[in-house]
């Protein structure tokens, strides 16, 4: 019991230091979040299913750092800051949604690629501990999403046909706006701590012989 309450702080320590880290890095969160996944990969070369859903999360980190720096060069070329930060908004939300509904069956997509790849290794892939969490946290990231998305668009409907009068009451509005980057920083901590937690716990994790499967299946 005691060595679960300090591994448990330990991963609070870590998840709060992940979380500074992104914070005071800003627009480079992303590049710290690649550098994470991929060590994990490496941490995580014998086990199957911290590797692919370290695959997972490189390739669409990866992605939703190229939509994000296109939206940025926008930005820079002329493009109005209401519709900069609509396009942002929605990119993490595509990204985020994708990887929610990705994590919801990733046991079963990770099945089907075993059978193809490597058939007699099947029995390697199970639910972990991180993807319920992950799920569950990325199903926070949507929420993040979509009221940072309906913030900009409240924040600026005098361009969407409403009278600026009535608009301008609204301008001052900023709660997820100007606190975006902190949420979704703790958020992304959440996340690296959930894959080092997992990484740690499945390497504790004792063989099953293969004869104990077999039985169990029948």
């Amino acid at each position: 019991m005691r060595t679960s309450w300090i591994f448990l702080l330990i991963c609070a320590a870590i998840a709060a230091s992940l979380s500074v880290i992104y914070i005071h890095f800003n627009h480079y969160a992303d590049t710290v979040m690649l550098a994470c996944i991929i060590i994990f990969c490496f941490m995580a070369k014998n086990h199957e299913n911290i590797k692919h859903i370290a695959a997972l999360l490189l390739i669409m980190t990866a992605i939703e750092y190229g939509l994000v720096s296109y939206v940025v060069s926008l930005n820079s070329m002329g493009l109005p800051p209401f519709q900069g930060n609509l396009l942002m908004f929605g990119s993490h939300f595509l990204v985020d949604l994708t990887i929610l509904m990705i994590m919801k069956y990733r046991v079963r997509l990770s099945l089907r690629y075993v059978r193809r790849t490597a058939p007699d290794n099947w029995r390697s892939i199970y639910m972990t501990h991180a993807d319920p969490i992950l799920y569950g946290i990325y199903f926070a990231f949507i929420l993040v999403d979509l009221a940072a998305f309906g913030e900009n668009i409240i924040r600026n409907l005098e361009h969407f046909g409403v009278d600026e009068n009535f608009a301008k009451q609204f301008w001052s509005w900023g709660l997820i706006y100007y606190n975006y980057e902190i949420l979704k920083s703790i958020l992304l901590s959440c996340v690296i701590t959930t894959l080092l937690a997992t990484t740690f716990v499945e390497r504790q994790r004792p063989d099953t012989p293969d004869e104990e499967l077999e039985s169990e299946s029948k």
